[in-house]
């Protein structure tokens, strides 16, 4: 629940920027360097506050981080204007999502059995879609009613209730007692993570997992707006909003079914199938924009269930890797190379379409599609790899 309430402001820029971007004059590069920067923010802040959760409460990072995220959300609202400070500003908000998504795993981690974090790992990071799916409807609704100022204060406000959640209902949990030689390791010593070769192949796989996701999210809203303007009749921004909405949600169940899926028939060996079907599904989809628009939608859907069948299983596979004295170490490598991935992803995107001829192009968005699909290639490859190295059941 507080997980879901720090993320009201998840989708602020994702939507806002097909008003913001002309308004501000903005390139569609610049825009997706906006969207990069939030993942900036996280990455830089990672270390610092994952890490922390070796040696202190979770919980405390959990709140720390709401609170950056609130302030992210209040200096959009007050000082941002264009380009740097839409920057500055939104890496603050994606700084304060490094203090709440892996330390949130953490604050499960300290209080499960190994049995039950098996189960509850895939549900937490499936919130994720629950978070983001509100966040793009509640911001859709605000981009048709109201405007961006109105949406950061919402955003500031979700951000400190859920500080305020984890403040009154989580029980306070020291983390894991270390051995003695662990106890001299400093909290932002992450060569644990660079030691563990299991981990590494989930954690790189992750990263290009997450560039793909969030080139998708962050560039989804937009791109269904501009097929839903190629309908006829046109798809109102109503209609636009709830797609993306339902469509983030439809990922949560995905992230779900996957990770059952692999803890079933073997973790890289469904991993590297899932990459190899969701690259066919990037070319599909980019195929199909020249046909029917409910072709091009159904395509794009599905297209997004493949993105997301992987990502509870990866984070898993990397928690399963760590020795419970060294997990918050591996959880930051994990959650810095997945954002660096996701921080590359909308520059990406934007730049095809930048290349392409604009954001109201076929040809462009075809390309834009195409570049996000090489997540997927990326990942197929190394949990290929690995289950070939490791065999079918690992």
């Amino acid at each position: 629940m507080a997980a879901v309430l720090a993320m009201i402001s998840y989708a602020i820029w994702p939507v806002f920027l097909v008003s913001l971007g002309p308004e501000w004059g903005l390139t569609n590069t610049e825009i997706g360097w906006i969207s990069g920067a939030y993942f900036i923010g996280y990455v830089i802040a990672t270390p610092l506050l994952v890490g922390l959760t070796d040696i202190i409460d979770a919980k405390r990072v959990f709140i720390g981080g709401s609170l950056t995220a609130a302030i992210g959300c209040a200096g959009f609202a007050t000082i941002t204007d264009g380009f740097w400070g839409a920057a500055v500003t939104w890496s603050l908000v994606g700084a304060g999502l490094a203090g709440t998504y892996m330390p949130g795993l953490q604050i499960l981690n300290a209080r499960l059995s190994d049995q039950q974090r098996l189960k509850a790992v895939p549900f937490y990071t499936s919130c994720f879609g629950i978070g983001t799916g509100g966040s793009f409807y509640l911001n859709g609704y605000l981009l048709i009613n109201f405007d961006h100022l109105i949406a950061a204060w919402l955003g500031c406000g979700g951000a400190i209730l859920g500080a305020l959640v984890v403040f009154l209902l989580v029980r306070a949990a020291p983390p894991a007692k270390r051995p003695a030689a662990e106890r001299r390791r400093h909290p932002l010593d992450l060569r644990p993570a660079f030691r563990n070769r299991l981990a590494l192949g989930y954690i790189f796989a992750y990263g290009a997992h997450t560039y793909e996701l969030f080139a998708y999210r962050g560039w989804s809203f937009a791109m269904f707006a501009f097929i839903g303007a190629t309908a006829q009749p046109a798809l109102s921004l109503s209609v636009v909003t709830l797609l993306v909405s339902l469509l983030t949600l439809t990922g949560m169940a995905a992230s779900i079914i996957g990770a059952r899926y692999c803890l079933a028939y073997g973790r890289h060996r469904v991993i590297a199938i899932i990459g190899a079907l969701s690259v066919g599904f990037a070319v599909l989809s980019a195929l199909a924009l020249d046909g029917p628009v409910w072709l091009a939608l159904a395509c794009l859907w599905i297209y997004n269930i493949f993105i997301m069948l992987d990502s509870g299983a990866l984070t898993a596979g990397t928690v399963a890797a760590a020795p419970a004295h060294e997990r918050g170490a591996l959880l930051a490598v994990h959650s810095m190379v997945g954002f660096s991935g996701g921080a590359l992803g909308g520059p990406a995107v934007g730049m095809m379409l930048d290349l392409g001829g604009g954001e109201a192009s076929m040809d462009a968005w075809f390309w834009a599609i195409l570049i996000m699909g090489v997540g997927s290639a990326i990942v197929a490859i190394i949990q290929w790899r690995a289950w070939r190295l490791r065999g079918y059941g690992v």
